[in-house]
Parts: C-alpha cells; sequence; structure tokens
C-alpha cells in the first residue's frame, strides 16, 4: 500500500471536488424546484399535466441513471444537432435533476399530504385563496415533514455524481479511475474516494440535524 500515492490522489480528488459539489448543488436545488412543482399539480390535481407528469416519474423511476444520461448524452443529439454541444457538466445536471426530481416528488407530496385538512379548510374559510393557503399554510409545515427524506435524495444525488464520468465530466471518480488505471494502485485509488464520499456525507448528515433542530423549534413544547 502507497502511502504517497494515497495522499497524491487525494490531493488530486480534492482539486476537482468543486465539481462534485456543483453539479450536487445544482442538481438539488433544480430537482426540488422540479418535485415541487409536479407534487403541486398532483396535489391539485391539474387536468392533462397531472397525466404527463405521471409518465415522466414512471419513466425515471423504472429506468437506471447511467442510461438516462447516456440517452441525453450521446441518444438525443443525433436527433437534436443543437444540444451536440451542450457540454458533459450541463447534461450531467439536467440528468440527475430528472432523475432525482421523480423520486423527490413523492417526498413533497406525501409532506403536503400530511398537513391537516382541517387546516386548509380554516384558511379558506378566513378568505385565502387556495395558493395563499398553499405558501402561507401547507408549504411551512410540509418542508419540516419533507427535511429527513429530502437530505436522504440529496445524499442520493451526491452519489450518483459518481456516474458523471461516463459521459466524460471529470469529477472525484473520474480522477481516482484515471490514477489506478496509470499506476494500477487500484485500492489505494479507490479507498481515498470511498473515505471522501464517506465525509461528505457525514457533513451532510450533521447539518440534517441542524435543520431539524432549526425547524422543530415552536413545535416541541
Amino acid at each position: 500500500m502507497s502511502l504517497e500515492f494515497s495522499l497524491n490522489t487525494l490531493g488530486a480528488m480534492v482539486k476537482v471536488l468543486p465539481v462534485t459539489l456543483s453539479l450536487t448543488a445544482l442538481s438539488f436545488a433544480a430537482s426540488l424546484v422540479l418535485a415541487i412543482v409536479i407534487a403541486v399539480i398532483d396535489y391539485f390535481r391539474v387536468p392533462v399535466l397531472r397525466q404527463v407528469c405521471g409518465v415522466y416519474v414512471s419513466f425515471f423511476r423504472g429506468t437506471p441513471l447511467i442510461p438516462q444520461l447516456f440517452l441525453l448524452y450521446f441518444g438525443i443529439p443525433t436527433f437534436v444537432a443543437a444540444l451536440r454541444d451542450v457540454p458533459a457538466f450541463t447534461v450531467c445536471v439536467a440528468g440527475l435533476t430528472l432523475n432525482s426530481a421523480a423520486y423527490m416528488k413523492e417526498v413533497v407530496r406525501g409532506a403536503l399530504l400530511s398537513v391537516p385538512q382541517g387546516q386548509k379548510e380554516a384558511a379558506l374559510a378566513h378568505g385565502m385563496t387556495p395558493v395563499q393557503t398553499m405558501f402561507r399554510i401547507v408549504l411551512p409545515q410540509a418542508a419540516r415533514v419533507a427535511v429527513p427524506s429530502l437530505f436522504n435524495n440529496l445524499v442520493d444525488i451526491v452519489k450518483g455524481t459518481s456516474m458523471a464520468f461516463t459521459i466524460g465530466v471529470i469529477e472525484i471518480t473520474a480522477t481516482a479511475s484515471l490514477r489506478a488505471s496509470v499506476t494500477f494502485n487500484y485500492f489505494e485509488a479507490y479507498m481515498v474516494l470511498m473515505l471522501l464520499y464517506w465525509i461528505i456525507i457525514l457533513i451532510l448528515e450533521r447539518l440534517e440535524a441542524a435543520v431539524e433542530k432549526r425547524l422543530a423549534v415552536g413545535y416541541n413544547r
């Protein structure tokens, strides 16, 4: 086992860590917005759109992430010339977003349904519109319920970024794979990679605990 190789590989991965973190942050933010939109459409049972969203959710939940990335990066551009110059990073964000939003939608939907019906009826009885009721009554309470599951989705996105190297994005997994293939120090490269992912997940777990504690203020009395 080469300690020098391990440290050099760690240093190289730290240099591209911003790529992994950027993929994670952008994909999570975009998928959360998309999931909320789809969940609200389902919540209000919007005709046609609800059925379209149902097909989308079923498709992306029922197929693996790697083929989805390949379809977006290699498949669709063969028919749409304008997409051939889209950077692999952007395609990866789009793929992770579409994949993650399909799962997060169910989390958001469940959180919306957890708000007691009586509170919604009371808000409407006091003159609030359905939109005002959603933003002032339902969403604030649903957010507290959804946080643990949403952090699980965030962890899944972090792990999903490891698939980005399959379409040419150089992030921490790609860096470890490239160095291992040159030196044949596979154990050291992938062990350091796993430890780095583990550290990221541990930090997210601490962040989740802090957020849950903050949102619980006013409820635990």
